[in-house]
């Protein structure tokens, strides 16, 4: 039976006003664009991840996807905000080029989704962390808006955890 899982908030994402470029501020959220722990690898993982469960567990794929389609809007967001404040939008964050050993590469379901609950906790501690460095007032919306959306995908995983646990304790 699938559930009507809510992937993201109902709150539109606010306009961003850049107003000047401001290096400061791409610095800012960089790290959470294309860093080790971004939305660009919240977006590989969770598609890797939907393609090993596809197969036996089609209800945790299936959410998977569309989370990776929610945090590729956050990806897209922040690279324009990036644009926007005349910085460059490359692949990576403040201290390296972002590379696919980024991702967990976990196959137990269990596990992984107790991962990307971690992952979702710290993006959501590390938008924090970008919001009070910020002193542009659009962009402190937005990752407060996105924040939302980490917050939504925290209740699903815990959800879809929660089904696991009931009626799958034995796990490969």
């Amino acid at each position: 039976m699938e559930k009507n899982f809510k992937y993201s908030a109902d709150e539109p994402y606010p306009q961003i006003v850049a107003g000047y470029p401001d290096l400061r501020q791409v610095q800012c959220i960089l790290n959470d664009y294309a860093g080790r722990e971004s939305e660009l690898t919240a977006v590989n993982q969770y598609i890797y991840q939907s393609i090993i469960f596809k197969d036996c567990y089609p209800e945790i794929a299936e959410a998977l996807e569309k989370i990776a389609i929610v945090e590729m809007k956050h990806f897209e967001l922040l690279g324009g905000v990036i644009h926007d404040l005349g910085g460059d939008p490359i692949i990576g964050g403040t201290k390296t080029f972002w590379n696919g050993s980024f991702v967990s590469y976990i196959k137990n379901p269990k596990k992984a989704l107790q991962n990307n609950i971690m992952a979702e906790q710290n993006a959501i501690q590390n938008y924090k962390k970008s919001i009070a460095c910020s002193n542009n007032a659009t962009v402190k919306a937005l990752l407060e808006r996105i924040i939302l959306d980490e917050e939504a995908h925290i209740i699903v995983f815990k959800e879809l955890l929660s089904s696991l646990s009931e009626n799958e304790p034995n796990f490969k």
